[in-house]
Formats: C-alpha cells, structure tokens, sequence
C-alpha cells in the first residue's frame, strides 16, 4: 500500500461523502483500516447540495452482461444460463457513494478542505455563481 490514495470523483454531496465510479469506495476503505490518508480531487462546481447515505437508491445502470461474460474466459462463465433463472437479477451499477468517514481531505480549486467543509463551499459557490 502507498502512503496516499488519490481518489478522483464525479460529485461531493453535502455530506460530504463522495459519489464516483463502482469500486473506489471499496479501496478506499482498505486504505483507511491501513491509515492510508485519502485524498479526493474534484472541482467546485462538481459539489452539490443533495445527500445520499448509499449507492443504490439513486444511480446509473450499466449493462449487465459486462459482469456475467469475462472476455478471453468463456469457458469459466459462471453467470452463462442467467436469463434462465428468475431468482437471479444482474446489477452493475455504475457508481458508489464513499461515506465521508473514510476521506481525509478534498482538494478543490478553493484548496484543501476537509468532508464536514463541503456546504460551506456549495452555499459560497451558488452565491458567487449568482453575482456571475
């Protein structure tokens, strides 16, 4: 393990917890039970007022035959007779929310900022954004 995880996100909820693509959540918080610091780059205006505590009730959808069919692996394609069974749904969701606890600083372009600072820099930026 590193001695920093650098993590790039697609939003900063109010929260402060941090909505980016499927997986980062997981290492993220691997790095943290290892006291890895995580670190999250994202801009200002990717920061926004709405709250989510989980990645499934709000996300995209991608293609459920991405995660059943490995290419160059069809011999060990375990999910092949899915659509035959009823009981079996495939889910590939696109993104996951990383709870704030797991993140040691955001870097935007207003500087370092710890997670608990995020509605301070989304009510600033609406209020600069209306002078604009």
């Amino acid at each position: 393990m590193g001695n920093v995880y650098f993590v790039g996100a697609s939003s900063v909820l109010s929260n402060g917890a941090v909505y980016s693509r499927v997986g980062t959540a997981s290492v993220a918080m691997v790095a943290h039970a290892f006291r890895v610091p995580v670190l999250v780059c994202c801009e200002a205006y990717k920061f926004h007022e709405r709250v989510q505590l989980d990645s499934i009730c709000s996300n995209e959808l991608g293609d459920p035959d991405v995660i059943s069919k490995v290419p160059g692996m069809e011999e060990i394609n375990c999910l092949n007779n899915q659509a035959n069974c009823e009981n079996l749904q495939p889910l590939n969701l696109i993104y996951d929310a990383l709870p704030s606890d797991y993140v040691s600083m955001i870097i935007t372009d207003y500087g370092m900022v710890p997670p608990t600072s995020v509605p301070v820099i989304v009510r600033e930026y609406r209020r600069e954004q209306l002078w604009m």
